[in-house]
């Protein structure tokens, strides 16, 4: 396990697991148990949603808190976070993460990890809403491969949905955002069209990229308040 405090007292932990070796059984010792709604799911789901309660519960103990309290699913099956908080959690089928900071300071919090896109087709690139110039833009201005920079390009749209849904409250569609090169190498992402009278068309976030390991990414939009 690995912790991480990024800007604004925001806490991030991350676990590495096997997904073989667990069982729901073992995180009894941390409070954690499954929900009704996943007593009966298969294993991959119980294991990757346990350990990205786990990576939450130690942000909040890193918050403070002695006794974190629990973190529900929603009817729309998003975390249910205390009043004071503002969290965002992800994972794949060997990595949780979790990002838990104050709500009194941080406006909006999201993550993804995603595993990098075997093959960026004509496709899969329609499918996440992306068109040639914005993949190829952000392919060589981060000097990566198209597969990865389409992979990037899905995991940012993820996280800033996740980061904006809990104040939007509804669905909207990935062709709603672009992801875009900015000065030194940075990357943002911008909206292209109007959201809610809070989230217009260009309003940015910047995005906090990196690479766990070969074949995942991970994107953050954090965003402070003002």
């Amino acid at each position: 396990m690995s912790v991480n405090k990024l800007p604004h007292g925001v806490f991030q932990w991350t676990l590495s697991f096997e997904l073989a070796s667990l069982q729901p059984d073992q995180f009894l010792d941390e409070g954690l148990e499954l929900p009704l709604s996943l007593r009966y799911a298969v294993k991959k789901r119980q294991i990757e949603f346990l350990c990205g309660r786990l990576c939450a519960k130690l942000c909040m103990e890193d918050l403070g808190y002695s006794q974190p309290p629990t973190i529900l699913i929603g009817e729309d099956r998003a975390p249910v976070w205390p009043s004071d908080l503002i969290g965002s959690i992800s994972h794949t089928d060997r990595l949780a993460t979790a990002l838990v900071g104050q709500a009194k300071s941080i406006e909006c919090l999201g993550i993804d990890v995603e595993r990098i896109i075997a093959e960026a087709t004509p496709q899969m690139i329609k499918h996440i809403c992306c068109d040639g110039d914005e993949l190829d833009e952000v392919a060589e201005s981060q000097k990566i491969t198209r597969e990865k920079a389409l992979t990037l390009i899905f995991s940012s749209k993820e996280s800033l949905y996740k980061a904006v849904y809990p104040k939007l409250q509804r669905f909207y569609g990935f062709q709603a955002a672009r992801v875009r090169p900015v000065e030194e190498g940075r990357l943002e992402i911008v909206l292209v069209t109007d959201l809610s009278d809070a989230f217009l068309q260009g309003k940015s976030w910047d995005l906090h990229c990196r690479t766990p390991s070969a074949d995942l990414v991970e994107t953050i939009v954090l965003k402070a308040k003002s």
